[in-house]
């Protein structure tokens, strides 16, 4: 995270929990690619952007029909968890900031961009940010 604040962010997007630091994002978004592709990084390349996560079984583009499943869903309609979701559901809130913000935020040096992203993280309320996401379950406390 505080390798992203220190350069423009072309999506202006965020992680916040109130009181969160930097490092505490750094750590929750490693667990959650972990989580979320698993050992399949391995397999492209160590592109975990382009990983997916690994079924814990082999799956089928379609399951054979059972008696208590006439109709299985192809493997296209199955969804698969993002580091988004994973990320929300370990209680954090997905803000975007609006754009005079962002272009001020890009103006600041990497120094002042970073205390600027960590302030903006660990805040209450983000100022000048729209929430996108928030959980509205929890896992479980990190």
């Amino acid at each position: 995270m505080l390798l992203l604040a220190a350069t423009p962010d072309p999506a202006a997007t965020f992680y916040n929990r109130p009181g969160a630091t930097p490092a505490m994002v750094d750590a929750e978004l490693r667990r959650c690619r972990m989580i979320t592709t698993g050992p399949h990084a391995d397999a492209v390349g160590g592109d975990v952007a382009a990983a997916a996560l690994t079924p814990a079984i082999p799956l089928q583009k379609q399951a054979a029909p059972r008696p208590e499943n006439p109709a299985p869903l192809p493997w296209e309609a199955v969804a698969t968890p993002t580091i988004e979701d994973c990320m929300v559901l370990r209680g954090w809130r997905l803000y975007a900031l609006d754009a005079p913000t962002k272009a001020a935020l890009d103006r600041l040096s990497p120094a002042a961009r970073a205390a600027r992203m960590a302030a903006l993280i660990a805040a209450r309320h983000p100022a000048n940010a729209t929430l996108l996401r928030a959980p509205t379950t929890r896992l479980r406390q990190p």
